[in-house]
């Protein structure tokens, strides 16, 4: 069935942006929404879509807002079947021809606000769909006080969106497995269900955590399901771990299409509709395995040394992010994050290093600058010395663990509660010599 004269016959906090998905045919149409969409800070387009696949598989992102063009399906019983299990608010587009009783079917979908013919007036639909987000986040809020503060429901629905980070850099030693764990962490201790994918050959994160080398990421491909990922899920503290490859013989087993059974697309979703509302990627430098990673994640976390030659390989990184593979991934330029890794002293300072970088992405000639620094990582040997004795980094040095916890607090929200702590009756928990105060 076509739509072809059809004949009439289904983050964060209150004030974080509103997270959207696009969906339509042209790519040229959807490009000019999210261009209206990304210089308005209330909005953040986590993902595009342009097939039925790739639509249902982006639902993973749990947008709260879905600006959708009828037409991406092939006819009304498939939109409505899809209609049916989207969790976020959908304004529907729908062709001219499309009848009366069609048009009355589709508002009758609990999920759809409105339905509009043949275009939709971006302005108009700015303004209503972010009213009906925070409307929805009061709502929600009402029911489930927690739901802000890491609140998960089955099917990855959780009000603020789903954010898959892959922390990753080009440069090989940036220190980037030690961040990725240290974030993890970090986002776990926020009361968030997060769980850390290891991508490298051999893992190491199993060693720096005190866990087994098995189950790892190799017995989820071998039963892609959620019984398989139940199974190959290890627990360190707060956080859940799914180790990596064993050996490199192994990790070509990763380097799979994303509509593959046993792709890094389906893991991911798979956990997304386990319940975790924060699932971080540890990406290798390179190999096969590195595109799968990109390409399922929403949020990219640069992490690179103030260096002059992490400089242009950041740069490139970024230009192959964003020009070279744009359209095979979901994450926008907005949901790009730098973090420099000082691990020696005497480095550049932020400022210089991301000077350069800018630098270098207009002698490349991109029409975006190069994402800010969002956090400066101090070189602590207590760290190294930390990981060598199966220590968390984050306990082992206040320096080290200030900028990774306000790194987890702009990325995910949440409250901090230390290790066997709960929070006091006043409201204020305590980590070292800071005092965090929650909201009432």
């Amino acid at each position: 069935m076509t739509w072809t004269n059809q004949p009439t016959p289904q983050g964060g906090g209150q004030d974080a942006p509103v997270s959207v998905l696009l969906a339509h045919k042209d790519m040229e149409r959807t490009t000019a929404w999210y261009q209206s969409l990304q210089v308005d800070a209330r909005f953040r387009v986590t993902s595009m879509a342009n097939t039925p696949q790739d639509f249902r598989a982006k639902l993973a992102s749990s947008p709260e807002i879905i600006l959708l063009d009828a037409t991406v399906f092939d006819g009304p019983s498939p939109l409505t079947e899809a209609l049916t299990s989207v969790s976020g608010a959908v304004y529907l587009i729908v062709p001219g021809g499309v009848g009366t009783e069609l048009i009355e079917q589709f508002k009758a979908i609990q999920s759809v606000k409105s339905v509009s013919v043949g275009d939709v007036n971006i302005a108009d639909f700015m303004t209503r769909a972010y009213a009906d987000a925070l409307a929805l986040r009061r709502t929600v809020s009402a029911i489930s006080p927690t739901a802000w503060s890491g609140g998960s429901q089955r099917g990855g629905s959780g009000a603020g969106g789903l954010r898959i980070v892959t922390v990753w850099s080009r440069s090989g030693g940036t220190g980037r497995t030690t961040i990725a764990i240290s974030l993890a962490q970090a986002v776990a201790r926020r009361g968030l269900k997060t769980l850390l994918i290891g991508l490298g050959a051999p893992d190491v994160i199993p060693l720096q955590l005190g866990l087994r080398p098995e189950p790892n990421i190799v017995s989820w491909i071998a039963n892609p399901n959620d019984e398989g990922l139940r199974s190959s899920i290890q627990v360190a503290g707060e956080l859940h771990v799914l180790a990596g490859f064993p050996d490199i013989l192994s990790e070509s087993q990763g380097d799979r299409p994303a509509e593959a059974s046993g792709s890094i697309n389906e893991l991911v979703t798979s956990a997304a509709y386990g319940g975790y509302s924060a699932i971080i990627l540890d990406t290798p430098s390179a190999g096969g395995v590195t595109p799968r990673a990109l390409s399922a994640a929403n949020t990219w976390l640069m992490v690179a040394r103030p260096t002059v030659s992490d400089v242009w390989m950041s740069a490139e990184a970024f230009r192959t992010v964003t020009q070279k593979i744009a359209g095979q991934h979901r994450i926008t330029p907005g949901n790009i994050f730098v973090v420099l890794n000082q691990r020696a002293n005497g480095m550049l300072t932020a400022d210089q290093w991301h000077g350069a970088a800018d630098a270098a992405c207009r002698k490349m000639n991109l029409n975006v600058g190069f994402p800010p620094v969002m956090a400066t990582i101090p070189h602590s040997i207590d760290v190294s010395l930390a990981q060598d004795s199966g220590r968390s980094a984050l306990d082992a040095s206040d320096d080290f663990a200030r900028p990774i916890h306000r790194l987890s607090e702009m990325l995910f929200g949440g409250v901090v509660v230390p290790v066997g702590q709960t929070a006091k009756e006043d409201g204020v928990f305590h980590l070292g010599p800071l005092k965090i105060r929650t909201k009432k």
